[in-house]
């Protein structure tokens, strides 16, 4: 079935692998920075620390931070067009879609309120269903659609502000409140914290949106063009050669361990009679 779960045996490694690869290095991030009482401390300024903690953080910032999110979402791009192709040409596949990036939404909502503030999921779906209408499309404008969010991500310090960030004050008692509300609160305080809280995160998903949305199309087309198929195949190609070799491959070794064993006393003779100088 086209909306069945996919059978080990199908799955491409490369995908797995690169996806893996950007979990681990958004886990590196969130440990680092984001797992805090207060998510908003790591936007506060700070001086420069000398220490190995410092390099630490220094070294994940420069290496992993933003390359393992722009990963992962690159691979979610990836991931909605296989399962646009798996669906092939089912009337359901748009609904279907649609309903999974709704679940997606409601698990993000429900992780954003009862466990953990720095959610992503509700972004993911929300930009998941702004590509949605690009699967239908042809690859042209799959190309001129992500040239233009980049674009756009990447000249917004440069045009008039559109979305205003929180200011220092405001982070200041954003960790204050956090401090105070996580050490001595109820739940139920914790809760409405949180949700006071979401004012704040808006404008940062805001900004990231053009660029969530950007990599998710980049995915859509590196998938059409065959970038991942075409791996898999050579991959398979290469497996499918060594297995055809393999008779002609034990023939040649039995050959020559016969003749080895041919060999074997002539040489055992010629040592044996052999001065030792």
């Amino acid at each position: 079935m086209a909306n069945a779960p996919t059978d080990p045996s199908h799955r491409l490694g490369a995908i797995d692998a690169l996806r893996g690869l950007a979990l681990f290095g958004v886990l590196a991030i969130n440990l680092e920075t984001e797992f805090r009482v207060s998510i908003f401390r790591q936007l506060l300024p700070s001086s420069p620390d000398p220490t190995l903690n410092g390099v630490i953080d220094a070294a994940l910032a420069l290496f992993i931070d933003l390359k393992a999110f722009a990963l992962f979402s690159f691979l979610f791009g990836v991931g909605l067009a296989i399962q646009f192709d798996r669906l092939g040409t089912s009337a359901r596949r748009a609904r279907l879609l649609v309903r999974r990036l709704l679940a997606l939404l409601l698990f993000g909502v429900i992780h954003l309120v009862l466990i953990w503030n720095g959610d992503i999921l509700i972004e993911y779906a929300l930009a998941g269903l702004v590509v949605l209408p690009f699967l239908f499309a042809p690859r042209w404008m799959v190309v001129v659609a992500a040239a233009v969010f980049l674009i756009f991500y990447v000249l917004q310090p440069t045009l008039p502000t559109l979305i205003s960030f929180p200011n220092r004050y405001v982070l200041v008692a954003l960790v204050n409140a956090a401090n105070q509300t996580y050490a001595n609160g109820s739940f139920a305080e914790v809760l409405a914290l949180r949700v006071q809280e979401l004012p704040a995160f808006l404008p940062l998903h805001l900004y990231v949106f053009p660029r969530t949305v950007g990599l998710f199309l980049t995915g859509i087309l590196c998938w059409r063009s065959g970038l991942f198929t075409e791996v898999a195949g050579r991959r398979r190609n290469l497996l499918a050669r060594s297995r055809a070799s393999r008779p002609s491959q034990a023939a040649w070794c039995w050959r020559g361990t016969r003749t080895r064993l041919r060999l074997w006393p002539a040489r055992w003779f010629w040592r044996r009679d052999t001065p030792p100088w």
